[in-house]
């Protein structure tokens, strides 16, 4: 907490002062007009962007006492975007058993099912969206002392378990609970559930020694996991939660008693997607060619396309108090866009690259996290339009822009769709030289020794 104490009382003073001695400067579209008097060397404070490729994405890593290592949400589907181009987007996962017993000898099965709980609130895309799903093999195992990124794929086998075209459904259904042994009906979330008809599979899951199943180590070793893909191109992407108490792979089966009993394999030690992308002759794949006209500033959730900020014109200023530092930004509606169905990013991200060359959050986005308070102390969240005006973000920048000056850290920003790895939405934005709705950097300062 030491450093968001120093950040309030740095940011008490400075706004006792900021409507007396104070020069506000709107670095994106000139100056502010009240403030036209004894300010000098504004055509320096300008702002240029560049779009870059995303940085490899973490998707899993290595469990700790504070975190799973898995995601909040996976996606998956393959997702045609107008202005971004192709994502494909698979899931790749382990399954262990969720008790460490075998189901049993001599029972006769009825079905194996896939249960995978939606994330309903972040499916992106078109809501109506018709999946061509396929289930197959993983080929290879994970490994469990290492971390996952994005562009990593697991080798598959060749025949596809399952196959299913499915929409996603937003209600609620009623599923027969056998967990205690019992038949109950049980209202659940919603959920997509994919029988597996598939003897051999089933054969497989029995056939593994009881020995092994008391390991979930020696299980893995016999049953690599699945992967689950989409076979057809869309305008969305489906989004799933596995680490739902309701996710897993169900076997039903009836003992020798005759009885009706379910056994579960829970997503076990592994998830990672895994994602590629296409962008082709994309207004993003332009860009990145290096299109010189780059009229847009872009940006792609997961891994998929930065914005690098520079604005040169901060070096000029010496002997200094930042006040306030506010980067503002509209959104673009740029020509062959569908936005009822591509929607801005609910919060963009800034960082730079420290002096390890690694991306990190600004000291303000820290700040912000360790109050517990980001739209107070950094903002970044989209923020509808009104009277046909754009949508906007303002990103509270203060504390990095009195640290650029400084020489602390890089004149570079880099922006992002956030969070990072579980962010399907990109955001298109107006440069700075938009004649009217021009990305700005609002900047308060107090000029000391005046």
């Amino acid at each position: 907490m030491k450093h968001f104490s120093c950040y309030l009382t740095v940011l008490g003073l400075s706004l006792a002062t900021v409507f007396s001695c104070t020069n506000p400067i709107d670095t994106g579209s000139g100056l502010l007009d009240e403030d036209l008097v004894n300010v000098q060397n504004v055509d320096t404070f300008k702002i240029t962007t560049t779009t870059v490729p995303g940085d490899s994405l973490l998707v899993y890593s290595i469990p700790t006492a504070a975190s799973s290592g898995f995601l909040s949400r996976y996606f998956l589907g393959k997702m045609n975007d107008p202005l971004m181009g192709l994502t494909d987007v698979a899931i790749q996962t382990q399954l262990v058993p969720a008790f460490q017993n075998h189901p049993g000898l001599g029972i006769t099965v009825d079905s194996i099912v896939l249960v995978l709980p939606y994330s309903t609130a972040n499916i992106y895309g078109d809501k109506a969206q018709r999946y061509d799903l396929q289930i197959r093999q993983l080929a290879d195992s994970f490994a469990l002392d290492k971390n996952y990124y994005g562009n990593q794929k697991l080798p598959v086998q060749a025949e596809v378990l399952q196959a299913k075209t499915v929409a996603v459904s937003f209600d609620s259904i009623t599923i027969k609970d056998y967990s205690t042994g019992t038949a109950v009906d049980t209202k659940v979330p919603p959920q997509l559930r994919i029988r597996i008809n598939n003897p051999e599979f089933q054969a497989k899951l029995l056939g593994i020694d009881t020995a092994v199943y008391k390991s979930r180590v020696k299980f893995i070793k016999e049953f690599y996991g699945l992967q689950l893909s989409s076979a057809n191109i869309g305008k969305a992407l489906a989004a799933f939660d596995l680490a739902s108490t309701r996710a897993g792979l169900y076997m039903y089966f009836k003992t020798s008693t005759g009885s009706t009993q379910e056994f579960r394999y829970v997503f076990g030690f592994v998830a990672a997607s895994s994602i590629s992308r296409d962008r082709g002759t994309s207004l993003l794949g332009k860009y990145l060619a290096g299109e010189p006209n780059q009229e847009y500033i872009l940006l792609q959730g997961q891994e998929g396309a930065n914005s690098k900020f520079s604005i040169p014109g901060l070096k000029n200023l010496k002997n200094v108090i930042i006040n306030k530092a506010e980067l503002v930004l509209k959104v673009a509606n740029a020509p062959g866009d569908e936005p009822v169905f591509f929607t801005p990013s609910p919060r963009i991200l800034a960082m730079y690259r420290n002096d390890k060359g690694r991306l990190t959050v600004v000291e303000d986005f820290d700040n912000a996290t360790q109050a517990s308070d980001l739209d107070r102390y950094y903002g970044g969240n989209y923020v509808s339009g009104v009277n046909n005006e754009p949508g906007s973000y303002t990103i509270n920048l203060s504390a990095h822009v009195q640290n650029i000056i400084k020489g602390k850290v890089p004149n570079d920003i880099y922006l992002k769709a956030f969070p990072l790895a579980e962010s399907a939405a990109r955001t298109t934005l107006y440069r700075a030289d938009h004649p009217l709705y021009g990305a700005k950097l609002k900047l308060y300062y107090t000029q000391l020794g005046q």
